[in-house]
């Protein structure tokens, strides 16, 4: 029997694999324009619209332009109170500054599961 923390993370990992190359071009051209950051999921959100890790598209990406917490998909660029507040936790929870380990060599998405943003993954994806 799998365990729902097992099944969420294998669904998050799919998710990875199946749009690794379009959330690492998005985090670029965001980069671009923002600066270093991250990409935050919000499965909250992602799952009221019906969107999973086989349909996510461009068009999804550029809807969702707001950089906060609460849109489906979105980039949190360092300078944003979101980022420090994420990386309070991720340094709490998994030992991982995603301050001093941001890179342009280095995607960081974020999984939330909670509005209390105390149950989250991390995923890194090497560019």
């Amino acid at each position: 029997m799998v365990t729902s923390s097992t099944s969420e993370n294998s669904r998050n990992k799919s998710f990875i694999i199946n749009n690794r190359q379009l959330l690492k071009e998005y985090a670029q051209n965001k980069q671009e324009s923002l600066g270093l950051g991250i990409i935050v999921v919000n499965l909250l959100l992602l799952a009221a619209l019906d969107i999973d890790e086989s349909n996510l598209s461009t068009t999804d990406l550029a809807s969702w332009s707001e950089t906060t917490l609460h849109q489906p998909v979105s980039y949190i660029p360092k300078n944003n109170l979101w980022f420090k507040a994420l990386g309070i936790k991720i340094k709490c929870k998994h030992q991982i500054d995603i301050q001093a380990d941001s890179s342009e060599l280095k995607t960081f998405v974020v999984f939330i599961k909670d509005t209390a943003l105390e149950n989250f993954s991390i995923y890194i994806i090497n560019r």
